[in-house]
């Protein structure tokens, strides 16, 4: 049984005498709304020095955080002041929760459960060499564009798709279903393939139909590569403007990488950052880039050094969220 379930968050209303953020005063983004669908998950970050299975760490670090890409763009995008809802589905014992840490980073949180679905799960262990990710998505699996409110669509000015449970689940008939959602108002639609392996999951060619009405692409390095099986990340930017208008590549230290049809593409260097964790920077980037994005469609270099900017502040916390 699916049962619909969200809480307003009041609105925004400075406290006086208190010294408001740096970021918060931005103006970029001022009066647009943003709608982000994707998902939120329970994760459970390790840093260890382990380098081997088999391998005891009793000094590993170990942290409980709430995850998942849609939770985590919403959050960059509250935390700049943005108006942002996110559509979202968890385990009916944890709407609550998962709530209460929504509206603290100013997001208003609209979230389905099932009582027959657990929350999803991402467990993420580092160490010296890198980082090693597994999933469960399970209720974030299932959320699909029957969850998605038709009056929140209506009113966004921007409809972010992102995360690799809701994007894989269900196989690429939802992720067209998602995207024909997303365009059925008058926003222009963003999406983040999330993980080359939901490329794989879906297949690349029918991965690139269903994004017909994409306005702007967030890929990595791999996601590219995986959509186009082209042998240079150039070529892969280039292939990718022949089904999305604007596709911004995100390349870790390397910055970002712009394409648009008909131009050669654009690199962004990286805004200089100092690296705790690197989970959720290209979440954060993406709400960097869309919040600048969405008053000045013009000036898209601009908006990836937002983005650039962005994610560098997320690079110093552990968990791929702002503190709140």
């Amino acid at each position: 049984m699916s049962t619909f379930h969200e809480h307003a968050v009041p609105p925004r209303t400075p406290v006086p005498g208190r010294a408001q953020p740096a970021d918060r005063g931005r103006r970029r983004g001022a009066g647009k709304r943003f709608l982000v669908v994707g998902d939120v998950l329970d994760g459970i970050l390790v840093h260890t020095t382990a380098d081997a299975m088999g391998l005891h760490d009793p000094a590993a670090t170990i942290r409980h955080r709430a995850v998942g890409a849609g939770g985590n763009t919403a959050t960059w995008l509250g935390w700049l002041g943005a108006e942002v809802d996110l559509v979202a589905r968890v385990g009916v014992d944890d709407v609550h929760r998962h709530e209460r840490g929504l509206e603290d980073a100013r997001v208003r949180p609209h979230i389905r459960y099932d009582a027959r679905a657990s929350t999803g799960t991402e467990v993420s262990v580092r160490n010296r060499n890198g980082r090693t990710a597994m999933s469960d998505p399970a209720a974030a699996g299932l959320l699909s564009a029957a969850d998605v409110p038709p009056d929140l669509v209506a009113r966004a000015d921007i409809v972010h798709l992102t995360g690799a449970g809701m994007l894989s689940g269900g196989g690429v008939d939802r992720l067209a279903e998602l995207v024909a959602c997303a365009r059925s108002g008058p926003a222009r639609v963003s999406l983040d393939p999330s993980s080359p392996s939901v490329v794989r999951a879906l297949g690349a060619p029918a991965f690139l139909e269903a994004l017909a009405g994409v306005d702007v692409l967030f890929p990595g390095r791999e996601e590219t590569l995986a959509l186009t099986g082209a042998a240079d990340l150039r070529e892969g930017v280039r292939r990718l403007t022949e089904h999305v208008p604007l596709v911004v590549v995100t390349v870790g230290a390397d910055g970002a990488v712009v394409g648009r049809p008909g131009r050669s593409p654009q690199r962004v260097a990286a805004t200089p950052a100092t690296v705790v964790d690197t989970l959720g920077a290209g979440d954060a980037f993406a709400a960097g880039f869309l919040r600048a994005w969405a008053t000045d469609p013009v000036r898209i270099g601009s908006a990836a050094r937002e983005g650039g900017r962005v994610a560098a502040r997320a690079l110093g916390f552990v968990g791929g969220r702002p503190p709140v």
